[in-house]
């Protein structure tokens, strides 16, 4: 069982649709089946009860957090029980309990509503496993016990769960409607209905939480029971989304787990709370449409979203904060300050206008600058690749239906790159690499395009065209765990300038996974090493994976502690399989001769195949071509009459020269020089088919590029690819960061961080001037000369979010200084000169990264190491090296490189010499001087 999760299973049984509508006709009104699946459930929940109260009630030991043990009896004390009487006042507050049993029971039931992977045994150390439980659900063995709170984030899951089924509760009281799904997701809950053709607005809001309300405060509890397949259809008969997942989702013999609370019964594998009476306080706070399992052939359902709380001034602090984030929503941000806009004729794609690709711009530049300190190379990539690529690459049988293709006509299918990854690939296996040379790092801002639904695009959260601070990192296995951790170190500083918090979780091997359990073992340990050499806490997220390789999840938090995921390192052993990436693991003589031998007799092989097919091609084409048909090299060609042969040669023979008598004599030129040479052997079989040597070098080249396993050849190693992203995709970023800020940027990347205010005028002339010198420097700085009075010029720049107002009148131009102020803290800094304010500008900026200070640390080292070197180092010899007395005379010498050692010695040496040159020259000009 996965560590964090509810009791669940996963099974081989698919949600499958069976027809594209199921809903049928749909009125609105009392929910009639009401009473006939109270009266089924009923049954079904006093007869197990009776079961488990006839069970044997044997001594367990319950174990709490802080290592007191409770004795108590199985299938009678339940997690409340403990609570109260521990504290009454602890019990009210707690929702629901974490229990790990010494010896995990054997009974899993299906759960209808999700598909859970299960882990496959990661070699990782992890915690005990752990499932959450009903706080009156009965002990079923020794145990671990931890009760759980609102505040926590499992406890408030079950609360939103329990929510959830209130709101499905009053949905069906007021609309009669076929209940869906209703999960707990971040923030709170919703509901997915069928209600025929109506349509929720929020004029229905007030009847949902008036009906909501009135369950909460009935105190309904909410009890469980365990069915088979046939109580489900029974239950839920009238219902046909239900009925569908019932029959799709368990198989025959397995078990599930329905809830009542009130007129509600629902399937589900719980847990929830106690009673109704938990949840205080309720709001609806959204609607939407929704599809039947996602799909928009299916019916059309109405989702409705709430939240809830175990106490009023909860929701009250929420609706505040909900308040705020409506100001602050990008959308209304982005067009509030001219950032960007959207419009119909281009969805899913933002227009950036002049102060938006200020920010966009200002965020790559500084990544530029991190990628060159950082050892990464910038490359661009094509827009458009064959569909070829992404059939090698997997993406196409996965992710067609998000890819946007162009027909080509003869050429074949093209379409747009939805990700960097594959053309990266291609990049690193164009040139030939050396295990010296790795890691490559290769960053790319190349403009991706994804075929979002049109229902699902949202702001620039969600767009069909975007970048993305996107790298590939081509490495060693005994490379990773340092470049784990120089990613990790990167990311954390780059969150660290806005304010971000952030959790990393380590996901291990999924249930279907590529290569081996020793190289995933491998991966995930290195992975780990790389978390734990960072620092930061992280946990371990079984089973989640990416069939590829394990990764790092990070969940980035903004200042209203919203998270959002950005960030991510992947390790992938995938690709270099696909693309049959290779590097040399070795520079012995012998291993490249081999090398060269087997490339050569997979070329022959190759090329023998090509043949093969070329003289079928002919065959079929041409009836006066060769008449017996192409064989294997491996079979053995059917036998011809002796009397048979003489014609077929001849004609072939004259097919063959009539064939080269046509090709043009530039043509033969222009392959007789190809930049890469093929066998001889190889051209002379290719030629007597009548295919050139451009048209064999074309065939092998592309078909390296089939997909396949592809065999390693002697003395080369397959590398690993790092996936590397930590803004994510640029668009996302800006929006979360735009809400972060609320339209306030910090200074280094404001699009607006001066306006020069002149107090008349007269010294408009000026202030262009300055506004001029400061643009020189790289600022964004504009005038207002518009006839308003200064405070009403302070007051504006105020409003459009300008860092800083410069005043420029009489007194300042006479001086030579601007007056500036603070439009955010509404405070005066003082007169500043055009350089005094450039000095405060550059103040202002991020500071330096930890590789930034540790490279000036060792440049300042250094140069201190290389004065003493100058002035201690002696003249031993010819002076061009460092000689014996050097070292003797100055140990820290051996700290210094060799090659500049001895390029300050021969400076030194150098400038001796010149001494002695000039100095008889001065003797000489002092003569002069005093005749």
């Amino acid at each position: 069982m996965q560590q964090g999760q509810r009791l669940k299973e996963a099974t081989e049984g698919q949600i499958v649709q069976s027809g594209n509508k199921i809903g049928g006709p749909f009125k609105i009104g009392k929910p009639v089946y009401q009473e006939k699946r109270l009266k089924l459930f009923n049954e079904i929940y006093q007869r197990q009860k009776a079961e488990l109260e006839a069970k044997e009630k044997t001594p367990i030991t319950i174990t709490l957090k802080d290592g007191k043990k409770i004795e108590g009896k199985k299938w009678v004390t339940t997690p409340l029980m403990i609570a109260v009487g521990i504290s009454k006042k602890l019990a009210e507050n707690m929702v629901a309990a974490k229990v790990v049993y010494d010896n995990l029971f054997e009974k899993n039931f299906v759960d209808v509503d999700h598909e859970d992977q299960q882990s496959q045994g990661s070699s990782l150390n992890l915690k005990p496993d752990y499932v959450i439980w009903d706080l009156t659900r009965p002990l079923e063995g020794d145990c671990q016990l931890e009760l759980l709170s609102f505040d926590d984030n499992n406890g408030k899951e079950v609360f939103w769960h329990s929510s959830a089924h209130i709101l499905g509760s009053a949905l069906e009281e007021v609309y009669g409607c076929h209940l869906c799904i209703g999960p707990a997701i971040d923030g709170g809950f919703f509901y997915d209905c069928y209600i025929g053709d109506y349509k929720v607005t929020q004029n229905d809001y007030v009847k949902i939480e008036k009906a909501a309300s009135d369950l909460a405060a009935s105190k309904q509890e909410f009890q469980r029971a365990v069915l088979t397949k046939d109580e489900c259809l029974e239950l839920f008969g009238s219902n046909p989304f239900k009925r569908q997942l019932i029959t799709n989702k368990i198989p025959e013999g397995a078990m599930t787990t329905a809830y009542k609370c009130g007129n509600l019964i629902d399937l589900c594998t719980g847990p929830h709370l106690p009673n109704t009476s938990y949840v205080k306080a309720f709001q609806v706070t959204k609607n939407s449409a929704a599809y039947w399992l996602g799909k928009n052939t299916n019916d059309d359902l109405q989702r409705v979203y709430g939240v809830s709380f175990p106490s009023k001034k909860l929701l009250d602090e929420y609706v505040k904060i909900q308040k705020e984030l409506a100001l602050r929503d990008h959308r209304n941000v982005g067009k509030k300050q001219n950032l960007y806009l959207f419009h119909q004729l281009s969805p899913g794609s933002a227009f950036f206008y002049p102060s938006g690709a200020h920010i966009y711009n200002t965020l790559m530049n500084f990544l530029r600058r991190q990628y060159y300190i950082r050892g990464y190379q910038e490359v661009i990539s094509p827009n458009i690749f064959n569909a070829q690529l992404w059939k090698i690459s997997g993406h196409y049988d996965k992710y067609k239906e998000n890819l946007f293709f162009i027909n080509m006509g003869e050429e074949g299918e093209y379409g747009l790159k939805p990700m960097n990854c594959p053309g990266h690939c291609l990049m690193f296996d164009m040139i030939q690499h050396s295990y010296r040379d790795l890691p490559v790092r290769f960053a790319d801002f190349g403009v991706l395009h994804r075929n979002e639904v049109h229902g699902a695009l949202s702001g620039l959260t969600r767009v069909r065209r975007f970048q993305q601070d996107d790298a590939h990192i081509f490495c060693r296995m005994d490379q990773i765990q340092e470049e784990i951790k120089s990613c990790l170190d990167f990311l954390s500083y780059i969150y660290s300038l806005f304010g971000f918090e952030f959790k990393l979780y380590l996901s291990t091997r999924p249930e279907k996974f590529l290569g081996t359990k020793e190289v995933w073992d491998n991966a995930e340990y290195q992975l780990e090493q790389g978390l734990k050499k960072f620092g930061k806490p992280f946990e371990v997220n079984p089973g989640d994976g990416a069939f590829y390789g394990p990764k790092i999840d990070v969940k980035l938090y903004d200042a209203y502690k919203r998270e959002h995921q950005c960030g991510t390192i992947q390790l992938d052993f995938n690709l270099p399989e696909r693309f049959n990436l290779q590097y040399r693991a070795s520079e012995d003589v012998q291993e490249v001769q081999q090398d060269k031998e087997q490339l050569h007799n997979e070329q022959v092989q190759v090329a023998q195949e090509i043949i093969d097919v070329v003289r079928k091609a002919s065959h079929h084409s041409d009836t006066d071509n060769i008449s017996t048909p192409p064989q294997h090299p491996q079979q053995q060609p059917a036998e011809v009459p002796v009397e048979e042969k003489a014609p077929q040669e001849q004609n072939f023979k004259k097919q063959k020269k009539q064939k080269q008598q046509k090709e043009p004599q530039q043509q033969q030129q222009q392959e007789q020089h190809k930049k890469q040479k093929l066998p001889e052997d190889i051209i002379e079989s290719g030629s007597s088919q009548g295919l050139s040597q451009h048209e064999l070098h074309k065939v092998l080249h592309e078909k390296k590029y089939e997909l396949g396993y592809h065999h390693l050849k002697a003395g080369f190693a397959r590398p690993v690819i790092v996936h590397r992203a930590i803004l994510g995709s640029l668009e996302r970023m800006i929006a979360v960061l735009t809400e972060q800020c609320g339209g306030k940027w910090p200074f280094w990347l404001s699009p607006k961080q001066l306006v020069l205010c002149p107090v008349s005028a007269y010294y408009k002339d000026v202030a262009e001037k300055i506004a001029a010198r400061l643009r020189l420097e790289g600022y964004t700085v504009s005038t207002d000369e518009s006839d308003q009075t200064l405070a009403k010029k302070v007051r504006n720049a105020q409003i459009q979010y300008y860092n800083f107002v410069g005043v420029i009148g009489e007194e300042e131009v006479k001086a030579g200084v601007i007056d500036v102020r603070d439009c955010e803290k509404n405070t005066r800094i003082g007169k500043l000169t055009i350089p005094q304010l450039c000095k405060f500008f550059e103040s202002l900026k991020p500071p330096k990264s930890n590789v930034e200070v540790q490279i000036h640390e060792h440049d300042d080292s250094h140069l201190k190491l290389n004065d003493e070197l100058q002035e201690k180092m002696f003249l031993d010899g010819d002076g061009y090296s460092v000689g014996k007395r050097d070292f003797d005379e100055f140990d820290k010498i051996k700290d210094i490189d060799p090659a500049l050692q001895n390029l300050i010695r021969w400076h030194k040496y150098m400038a001796h010499l010149t001494k002695k040159d000039e100095a008889p020259e001065k003797v000489e000009q002092v003569e002069q001087k005093q005749e």
